[in-house]
């Protein structure tokens, strides 16, 4: 059995909706990247995403936000949030 090295953070508030994906693998960096821009063209939303890697080199996060109209009119972020953690099959998420 293989160990997932992938974990998530949902943060919602009023007008914001955020996901952090984490990973330990250098080799999960590409996938994750790849199946964020999947998802973005299959939905046809753009999010701001924000990409850091750890000091090792080896792990890091990528910080997929929806803010204010994309958010609040739509249930499109919601539906994009779980699509991609079902494509980088991420089975629980934590929420803040």
């Amino acid at each position: 059995m293989t160990q997932n090295t992938r974990s998530a953070i949902v943060q919602m508030e009023e007008e914001y909706i955020a996901l952090t994906i984490f990973y330990t693998k250098k080799e999960d960096r590409t996938t994750i990247c790849d199946k964020i821009a999947d998802v973005e063209e299959k939905f046809h939303v753009h999010p701001e995403v924000i990409h850091k890697r750890s000091q090792d080199g080896e792990g890091g996060s990528f910080t997929v936000e929806f803010a204010k109209d994309i958010y609040t009119h739509s249930r499109i972020p919601g539906e994009f949030i779980q699509t991609l953690l079902d494509e980088l099959d991420i089975k629980h998420c934590e929420e803040r």
